[in-house]
């Protein structure tokens, strides 16, 4: 590691924070977002038609005008003033209230009255509210019928002359856009959901990008392999010419690095694994594997994850056509014509097609250990394709075997401190991790993929000795 400038100098400065990351994060979780979001908006929308209460306001417009004085000719703002204030009280004097519930058989009083002056005019308005239309028409009614023998003795200089009469109306006074709060809730869910998924994602401990991997990692960067896109029933594989230059070129670099650090170990045997699952640890090394044979060496690939398999896929092998390496190491077929010769290259497979029961049997076994033995004769490389660490010990009895070992790591995938610990397992015994290689990268935005020299790959941050 003493290759590796683990303080940050020399690097570009990088926050801890990757937008991308947290925009993947927000996007993936999408479902979530939606979920709570209906759900806030439901029982805004729930609440609110259970909670509220419709109201509705049947009003009345009165000339305010002094007795004995010309129906035609208007009074005085101030008595129109001073007749709203008075007759504030007489709306709610309890006698007039008691003459309507007599009146309409009522047990108490179900309205609200309010009276108020149209200014810049001898005009005042009576307004009753209750909760139904119906009940405030009658109210209104029988305010007006009944109103005069109370006004006579509190205003007995004033005439109310009724210029509109009362009209039972169908719409809430005090209706409420119910929808458009709930599309709000909507909304603000959705931006606090957004928001509380982003803060998580800023929180989790993961490798956003190739600054934090030097900072974080307890080994050496092999390489950066950026993200490729994968066409429906598109090999992954370097020999594949849908395959672009950036991705090719990525691995060829990683797999030169690997030959160049086994070989000062005098090791033959690699082992491949991650922490977790969906971290490209197969496609690595069946790459490795390849770029390795373009070099001129036999390589042998063996397909140790024995729970779940997937070199057979990766190499569009059928299940059923040939050999199963895991029965052979099980005893169970002969080992015999196992190792099949991938096309024109150097390649030799040893294919899992089928998950053991019992793993453990196989890879403990005297079968598995005469293979490898014999295989270190006939091979330049020999690569073990395990099950990632977090799931199962398979790795760690199969490092056991194995001369080094490579991590693969999944940009913002498996926790810091699970990958650490990962290296730290395979390296109890002996130092065994020769490196990581950190795969599936976004670059992030506005980052130029590449150099100055135009090749469309990142070397990474490594020492000029092995530039």
């Amino acid at each position: 590691m003493g290759e590796y400038d683990r303080t940050g100098n020399g690097q570009s400065s990088k926050t801890d924070w990757d937008l991308r990351s947290i925009l993947c994060d927000i996007a993936k979780n999408w479902w979530v977002i939606l979920l709570i979001a209906c759900s806030v908006a439901m029982i805004t929308y729930t609440v609110l038609t259970t909670v509220h209460k419709d109201r509705y306001t049947v009003k009345t417009t009165f000339a305010v005008m002094g007795r004995g004085v010309d129906a035609n000719a208007a009074s005085s703002l101030s008595a129109t003033y001073e007749m709203a204030q008075k007759f504030e009280a007489i709306l709610e004097n309890t006698i007039l209230k008691k003459k309507v519930m007599e009146e309409l058989s009522l047990s108490s009083f179900p309205a609200k009255m309010n009276a108020s002056i149209v200014p810049e005019s001898n005009l005042m308005e009576l307004s009753v509210t209750a909760d139904s239309p119906e009940m405030a028409f009658r109210i209104l009614k029988s305010v007006l019928n009944n109103y005069t023998s109370i006004s006579d003795y509190i205003i007995p200089n004033v005439v109310l002359e009724t210029l509109q009469q009362p009209q039972v109306s169908g719409v809430p006074s005090n209706q409420i856009p119910t929808k458009k709060y709930a599309a709000t809730a909507f909304l603000a869910a959705a931006l606090a959901m957004a928001a509380l998924i982003g803060l998580f994602s800023f929180l989790r401990d993961t490798v956003k990008n190739e600054a934090e991997f030097t900072r974080k990692i307890d080994a050496d960067l092999l390489g950066v392999v950026y993200h490729e896109k994968k066409k429906k029933n598109s090999s992954m594989l370097i020999t594949n010419p849908a395959r672009s230059f950036l991705y090719v070129e990525s691995l060829k670099r990683i797999a030169s690095r690997v030959r160049g650090r086994l070989n000062r170990k005098g090791g033959k045997v690699l082992l491949v694994t991650s922490v977790a699952e969906n971290e490209g640890k197969s496609t690595l090394a069946a790459n490795l594997a390849l770029a390795l044979a373009e070099e001129q060496n036999r390589v042998l690939l063996l397909d140790c994850d024995f729970r779940q398999p997937a070199l057979h896929k990766i190499f569009e092998i059928p299940e059923k056509d040939g050999k199963d390496f895991g029965k052979v190491v099980l005893g169970k077929e002969s080992a015999s014509g196992v190792f099949e010769k991938h096309k024109d290259t150097n390649v030799y497979t040893g294919i899992c097609r089928n998950r053991l029961e019992e793993p453990s049997l196989a890879i403990g076994g005297e079968i598995f250990h005469r293979i490898l033995e014999t295989c270190r004769t006939n091979m330049d490389y020999i690569i073990l394709d395990t099950p990632p660490m977090g799931m199962t010990a398979d790795a760690e009895e199969l490092a056991e075997y194995a001369d080094a070992a490579v991590l693969s790591v999944r940009q913002d995938g498996a926790l810091t401190r699970d990958i650490n610990d990962a290296i730290d397992a395979l390296n109890q015994k002996e130092e065994k991790v020769i490196g990581c290689v950190f795969g599936n990268v976004y670059p992030g935005f506005g980052e130029r993929i590449g150099n100055s020299y135009g090749y469309g790959y990142g070397y990474g941050t490594y020492s000029r000795a092995e530039r």
